[in-house]
């Protein structure tokens, strides 16, 4: 699916059965601060959505809408976190490309959740291309160059990202078996430390989101070569889409809100509501657009399908090139 059409994903038109519920204002929760856990530090495409919708979904639901950073393991401890917590709508996920779609297609069961049945989908708010980027000492100004790069001192180039299994890793293993080349996989705990690394020159190359990489590809500090969408985005229109090379390539990050399984029906409802309703507002949704994040919204049935048909997507990319757990 092109990324163009990515944006209306989340279809608006099931919205109706999430917003009728009039029932809803008569119910007690919540009554207590609410906790949305991000599997990532501070700085990533994760973090800054929760903390922009934190003041909305603060107004929106009468409490205070805490932002906690638990970061490791490409999201896994956050998430297994939030899979066992009381389903009482207080303890909520920003669910991940990562810990709830490429990292359980690569670790299987060795996952310590299962990345559908122990979560309750609320909403998908994002959908994130990402961009690859060298440090500028790296002799190549475009991806063409990069590849063939790559191919001329095989085996000797490294590449970050925020995690073994996360949207990055998957899509620079995927383009290896595309291209034919060769490089060393290096993981970080997220994308602040990878991004301050790339900075200084510790590691030559990162795939991560838009919204972390663009704001030091335009300051200078690193050089940005490929946008992993299937075409190029409207924030940086100059930088050239990796499937203008390599035809059908494509990969993006998304998040989306979820709570553990079993979460009350109308407690997801009134979640939707708030969030759909935080969405449409111009300081959430033309803010995030700004960054390079695609907004979404719709209804928990959507996200529950997306969800799972990304589980799909990457176990079978994953047989296919027979990848294993680093």
């Amino acid at each position: 699916m092109r990324f163009a059409r990515r944006r209306t994903l989340f279809a608006l038109a099931g919205l109706t059965p999430a917003l009728a519920t009039p029932a809803l204002a008569q119910a007690d929760w919540p009554t207590r601060p609410i906790r949305m856990v991000i599997p990532y530090p501070p700085g990533g495409a994760s973090d800054i959505i929760a903390r922009l919708l934190a003041p909305h979904m603060t107004e929106l639901l009468g409490q205070v809408w805490v932002v906690e950073n638990r970061p490791g393991a490409n999201g896994f401890i956050a998430a297994e976190h939030v899979a066992r917590s009381a389903p009482d709508g207080y303890t909520l996920l920003m669910g991940n490309a990562g810990p709830n779609g490429t990292g359980p297609a690569l670790y299987g069961s060795r996952t310590p959740y299962d990345a559908i049945r122990d979560f309750s989908a609320i909403m998908a708010v994002s959908v994130v291309p990402l961009v690859m980027a060298v440090h500028p000492a790296v002799p190549v100004r475009s991806f063409p160059e990069f590849i063939a790069h790559a191919r001329e001192i095989r085996g000797r180039l490294s590449y970050g990202t925020a995690g073994v299994g996360s949207a990055g890793h998957m899509g620079i293993e995927l383009l290896k078996s595309l291209t034919d080349i060769e490089m060393t996989h290096v993981p970080y705990r997220g994308s602040s430390p990878l991004t301050s690394d790339l900075i200084a020159g510790t590691v030559p190359l990162s795939c991560d989101t838009a919204p972390v990489l663009l704001p030091h590809a335009q300051a200078g500090r690193v050089r940005a070569i490929a946008v992993t969408a299937a075409q190029r985005i409207p924030e940086a229109p100059e930088l050239a889409a990796v499937s203008e090379t390599v035809p059908g390539f494509e990969t993006v990050s998304w998040g989306g809100v979820m709570g553990p399984a079993g979460l009350p029906p109308p407690i997801v409802a009134r979640l939707n509501t708030a969030l759909n309703t935080a969405m449409a507002r111009p300081q959430v949704g033309e803010a995030l657009q700004r960054q390079g994040i695609q907004p979404q919204r719709g209804t928990p049935e959507a996200f529950a399908t997306y969800v799972a048909a990304e589980v799909r997507k990457w176990t079978g990319v994953v047989q296919q090139m027979g990848l294993r757990p680093e």
